[in-house]
């Protein structure tokens, strides 16, 4: 019964940590309130008095519903038979309205605003029939509005929104011709913020606005943090404002902390700036292991938590070296990579968050680790993928070739600085656009983006036809080329636009030009998926309609070959392999090609001098024969490794539906989307790739398919044996059934399911944080120089250390007979020499025993640190001091009983390790009640055990201690 009891006790314990953990979570959360307000407005396309349809009871009842991100018309791949020229006339040049009926909680003193990422592109707002604002600065820009003043608190209001696309002469890129389209509507997403008098402005304000993170300086073991915070007080009274930023890892556990106070004046602001470091464990970003810190930025008035925002960090540092071309954390970087539009067939721009996921991770997948995101400000959701994918981006302000001065060129310079302060803090930005497409470097870009982020470079975005074949002002020589154009070796270049090729020969030769240059540093392909446009000179299509659905070309294949490390063997089909060739793409060493079962041929890589500096050249086969069944066998030092088989498709038979869920279900949001693929196949199973039949789709339960047949949308034709469609999800989570027929082929279905979605935007921005207390500890004797942000430990003087953070525990250290020796060892050359200098020690063939007394429950990360010390010995009859190898093993006996924790650890010694001491990590429990016991033995028993110190951290993670 006694066991029972204090079983019931410990779970008990465990619930009220689990709560007081919730708890904690939930206020930091609710410190801001942030609603996706997506779903459900009324929307009418046309013109329409101001005045009357502003007022709060304008009958809108035969409006039509829409959600968020939205068009305000479905377009077809031939852009309704639009003969507009590159000024876009009259496409999609509308006027649009949007009512909603929000309920706003905020008590009296509290902000409230309405916050939007982007409208094509002049918005105006009127709240419960008066009018608050305008925007009119971009439609790819993030804005906000502040409708304290005008909404009924704990009400329900009416929000009127005028979303203008019609030409503006004064709104970058109208105002001249460009080479693609401004779809219309409210297409990004649009939120209900709710702020405390005191709080962090928005980011996009100022150029001091918000939060901004730097790192000054990144070297390989430790880095350097500023943080500036910007705080308002609204408030009519001095308000004691304190600040606390919180370094994030990657496992939730806080791992510096700063903290600074300010008494700001009313209806005033406060910039603080704060630095700290990385010093230990430091994970840098890179494009193989994009690691990120979270930064959080809480602030206090007094005691009481104000205002939270959270932000990525990742530590990473660019240089540019002649001679060596571009390093990322002193590794050099060959960038290879694609441009990118933001549209989707027949939604334009208004894209879900998913799908603009979706293009990085294709990206990803391909190798592409740059891409340049033309010519415009994207998507904050593409952004963030990037930073978790490691994917390299090049950023620009809205515009094309030609620019307007005066009030146009004015919106130019502050989308391009609002760009900046909304993206700063993302370590996937390379370099910012201080030029324009053609045009070269623009002296009023490039110094706007200096004032607004001195630590990134420039990019001059020129064109040797047009342009200075130079950087400029701006940092580096961004040009693109179409015509084989020499680049000049004085500036470090980026090839910014290169044309491609079916069987993927321009883009090798883009890519090995570049790769023979140490200051050609990359190249990006024109472009990644095909766009829209009204664009006709230079030769150039009107409208590139058909890979914007997002089906992967061969030549991506090549690029897999070249950019990834897993080996793979790829066979283009009837798209690239034609006249009696077959292209096949590896990064193996030699491809063998067999057709209908017969050798063709045993290659290596093609021998052409243009592609001589690719890593991966692809390989061309002369089939003299009738195509048959396609194999490919990839040899890597003779030995296949990789294997893919391209059957010839027979007749068309049957339908084969997938959806691109991207390991994440779709939610009922009324506003995720995903992409549905039918695959024509024939009766084997094999892709009919030269298929064009027509698809119809269909659907029952929750879930919307996008577009009708008036747009060329459902039934879609087959492009390249495959058809596309949008799915919308609904607002009423549950299960829906998709049907695909076509004319004399087999029907498809495929069943799938959504599920609920939360509005709270907060839950997700704000994730879990472990803030216990680390300790630090640097044993010594009496007057020992002690380690940078450790406690001193005169072990010699007091037998036991004081363990505060962690209420009444105690730390002791002792050996098999008694007390340790307190000695002063031998420095490093390195970081943590004075933590090596000093130790406890146990005299040879001993050990020490590292005690914990009274720790709370909980689990434990402990680090020792061991530095060899230098003992007398004889060398050829002579008394001298020499460092000898020893090696240690640790013992834990904790509440989980005795077991050996670290099996051997080799103190300092060689040129490997002089700039630290040797760690030993490990974890251990505590029930709160019994001692911890960690017995450092060693195995060379003629060389003392040491002892230098420790760090000592608490992990909460309570499925685990419910095993005590």
């Amino acid at each position: 019964m006694k066991k029972i009891a204090l079983l019931g006790l410990f779970i008990l314990c465990l619930m009220v940590a689990e709560h007081l953990q919730a708890q904690s979570l939930t206020e930091t959360r609710e410190a801001r309130t942030k609603l996706d307000i997506n779903a459900s407005w009324t929307f009418f396309r046309g013109e329409l008095s101001e005045q009357e349809v502003s007022k709060s009871d304008f009958d809108d009842s035969n409006w039509e519903v829409v959600n968020v991100p939205h068009s305000m018309k479905l377009s077809s791949n031939e852009l309704d038979n639009s003969t507009d020229s590159s000024y876009q006339e009259t496409f999609h040049r509308y006027i649009g309205w949007y009512r909603k009926e929000l309920l706003v909680e905020a008590t009296n003193s509290q902000k409230v605003f309405l916050e939007f990422e982007g409208a094509h592109q002049h918005t105006k707002l009127w709240v419960n029939g008066t009018y608050v604002g305008e925007h009119k600065v971009s439609g790819y820009t993030p804005f906000h509005f502040d409708i304290t003043d005008f909404v009924e608190k704990g009400q329900k209001n009416t929000i009127v929104l005028s979303v203008d696309n019609r030409y503006n002469p004064t709104i970058p890129p109208d105002g001249d011709r460009r080479d693609y389209l401004l779809f219309s509507g409210l297409y990004r997403d649009v939120y209900l913020v709710v702020k405390n008098p005191l709080h962090l402005t928005y980011d996009w304000e100022d150029t001091y606005a918000g939060v901004f993170i730097t790192t000054p300086s990144v070297q390989k073991n430790n880095a350097t943090v500023n943080i500036r915070s910007t705080v308002r007080n609204t408030s009519s009274q001095n308000v004691n404002c304190k600040i606390v930023q919180k370094i994030i890892d990657k496992d939730g556990y806080v791992i510096r902390k700063l903290s600074s106070e300010k008494v700001v004046l009313p209806n005033n602001e406060h910039t603080f700036s704060q630095t700290t470091g990385i010093t230990e464990n430091l994970h840098l970003w890179s494009i193989e292991d994009p690691y990120l810190y979270r930064v959080q930025t809480l602030v206090y008035q007094g005691e009481q938590l104000m205002d939270v925002v959270e932000n990525s960090l990742g530590v990473r540092k660019f240089e540019f070296i002649d001679g060596k071309g571009f390093l990322l954390n002193g590794k050099n970087v060959e960038l290879i990579g694609v441009n990118k539009h933001q549209a989707y067939p027949f939604v334009g721009d208004a894209v879900a968050n998913a799908l603009h996921r979706k293009d990085a991770e294709q990206f990803k997948e391909t190798g592409y680790n740059v891409v340049r995101l033309a010519h415009y400000p994207h998507d904050d959701e593409f952004i963030k993928a990037c930073d978790e994918l490691g994917i390299l981006l090049i950023e620009e302000g809205p515009s094309w070739i030609h620019f307007v001065e005066g009030e146009w060129f004015d919106n130019l310079e502050l989308a391009t600085r609002i760009m900046i302060r909304n993206h700063r803090n993302h370590p996937s930005i390379l370099l910012w656009s201080g030029g324009l497409n053609h045009r070269g470097p623009v002296e009023r870009l490039h110094y706007a983006c200096k004032e607004e982020d001195p630590y990134r470079l420039t990019a001059s975005n020129g064109a040797p036809w047009t342009g200075p074949v130079h950087s400029g002002i701006c940092d580096i020589y961004t040009p693109m080329d179409y015509q084989n154009m020499p680049v000049t070796e004085d500036d470090f270049s980026f090839l910014c636009e290169h044309g491609s090729s079916d069987e993927s020969y321009r883009n090798q030769y883009e890519v090995s030009r570049s790769r023979a240059s140490a200051n050609r540093f990359g190249v990006a392909l024109w472009t990644a998926h095909d766009y829209f446009s009204f664009q006709k000179d230079w030769g150039m299509q009107v409208r590139r309609p058909f890979s914007i659905y997002r089906v992967p070309n061969p030549v991506n294949y090549w690029y897999k070959s070249e950019m990834t490390e897993t080996p793979m063997v790829y066979i283009a089909d009837e798209r690239a392999s034609k006249a009696g060739k077959v292209h096949v793409f590896s990064n193996c060493d030699e491809v063998e090609l067999y057709n209908n079962g017969k050798l063709v041929a045993k290659q290596k890589p093609d021998a052409d001098p243009t592609r001589s500096f690719c890593k991966h050249p692809s390989y061309t086969f002369q089939l003299n024969e009738t195509k048959g069944d396609l194999v490919a066998k990839g040899y890597i030092r003779g030995q296949e490794i990789a294997k893919y088989t391209l059957n010839k498709a027979g007749k068309a038979y049957q339908l084969k539906l997938e959806l691109e869920e991207q390991n994440q279900t779709m939610q009922a949001s009324g506003s995720d989307m995903r992409m549905l693929r039918a695959y024509v196949l024939d009766k084997e199973g094999n892709h009919v790739v030269a298929d064009t039949s027509m698809v119809t789709f269909s659907i029952e339960g929750e879930g919307i398919l996008v577009g009708d047949a008036e747009i060329g949308a459902n039934p879609n034709k087959a492009y390249w044996g495959t058809a596309s469609i949008i799915l919308r999800s609904t607002q009423k989570a549950g299960d829906f059934k998709i049907t695909a027929k076509a004319k004399g082929l087999k029907t498809a279905t495929l069943k799938g399911k959504t599920i609920a979605y939360n509005k709270d935007i907060r839950a997700k921005e704000i994730k879990e944080v472990y803030d216990y207390p680390i300790v630090r500890v640097d044993f010594g004797g009496k007057e020992q120089l002690v380690q940078f942000d450790y406690e001193r430990w005169e072990g010699d003087q007091k037998e036991s250390y004081e363990l505060s953070a962690y209420n009444e525990a105690k730390m002791n250290v002792k050996t098999s007979t008694g007390k340790p020796s307190w000695t002063t060892a031998f420095g490093l050359l390195g970081n943590q020499p004075y933590l090596a200098m000093d130790a406890a020690v146990a005299a040879q063939k001993d050990y020490l025993i590292l005690t914990f007394e009274g720790l709370p429950k909980g689990k434990y990360d402990l680090s020792t640190y061991h530095h060899s010390l230098k003992v007398l010995a004889k060398v050829k009859g002579l008394a001298i001091l020499e460092k000898k190898l020893n090696t240690y093993q640790l013992i834990v006996k904790d509440a989980n009983g005795e077991r050996l924790a670290v099996p051997a650890i080799e103190p300092t010694s060689g040129k490997l390790h002089n700039l630290y001491p040797a760690k030993a990590n490990l974890s251990f429990y505590s029930d709160g009640d019994s001692d911890v016991q960690i017995l450092i033995q060693n195995y060379a028993q003629d060389i003392p055990v040491v002892l230098n110190g420790i760090d000592l951290r608490k992990r909460e993670a309570l499925q685990e201690l419910k095993t005590l």
